[in-house]
């Protein structure tokens, strides 16, 4: 190793400076910390911003959570007119194959019996001057249905109300056309099954069958 010529102080003694490789070594040590502090702050620093900023991404991104509240179903009681009632599907579809094309009917399940529903009305007198177009024994009945509530979003409201408002207008007056609302934005999976059953059909078919899916939710939710 070529060492630095020596030098001497004022008292004699002899100063040896250090090579200049050995300063060169020195010097990388002590920077070499300093760079890795800086180094490490940078990358702590990057990962710090993006844990930050990213619940603030996802909030500008998600949709937020529509509000839902309560529906209460008023009670309210229709008579039908019952074509049937029969222990099993299979003979309650057979019975139907025999019915003119043209009658409206819902089956509805009660207990362990298939009941056939032709036709319905908001009283007993206005149910008994229906004449649907059928061959057989039929059968005036009343039907109740007790309030019950449904958590729902304010569009699932929205049809849910159109629905029983238009039920109700139509047992006050059978002769009326059943009108019911579109229900592509319904959010709530039992009303979507309900608008998909109720959908299909004539607006007697559709009408019967509306009365038959209030009845059986209002079943479900009070078990």
């Amino acid at each position: 190793m070529k060492q630095e010529p020596a030098s001497k102080n004022k008292d004699g003694t002899i100063i040896q400076f250090p090579s200049f490789e050995n300063r060169k070594q020195s010097k990388g040590l002590i920077l070499f910390p300093i760079f890795s502090g800086i180094l490490c702050a940078v990358i702590f620093g990057f990962i710090l911003n993006l844990l930050l900023e990213k619940p603030e991404q996802q909030s500008l991104l998600a949709e937020p959570p529509e509000e839902t509240s309560l529906f209460e179903v008023p009670a309210f009681n229709f008579w039908v007119l019952q074509a049937g009632a029969f222990s099993t599907e299979t003979a309650a579809n057979d019975f139907i194959s025999t019915m003119n094309a043209e009658t409206p009917y819902v089956l509805v399940k009660q207990d362990n019996m298939h009941l056939l529903w032709i036709g319905a009305a908001g009283t007993e007198e206005k149910a008994k001057v229906l004449s649907p177009d059928h061959t057989g024994d039929v059968y005036i009945k009343q039907v109740g249905v007790e309030p019950f509530q449904l958590n729902v979003s304010e569009s699932d409201h929205e049809w849910l109300s159109a629905t029983i408002s238009a039920i109700n207008k139509k047992l006050a007056s059978p002769g009326e056309e059943f009108t019911l609302m579109s229900g592509e934005q319904l959010e709530n999976s039992e009303l979507q099954n309900i608008h998909q059953s109720i959908s299909k059909g004539s607006s007697d078919t559709a009408f019967l069958r509306s009365l038959s899916a209030i009845l059986q939710l209002e079943i479900k939710i009070s078990e």
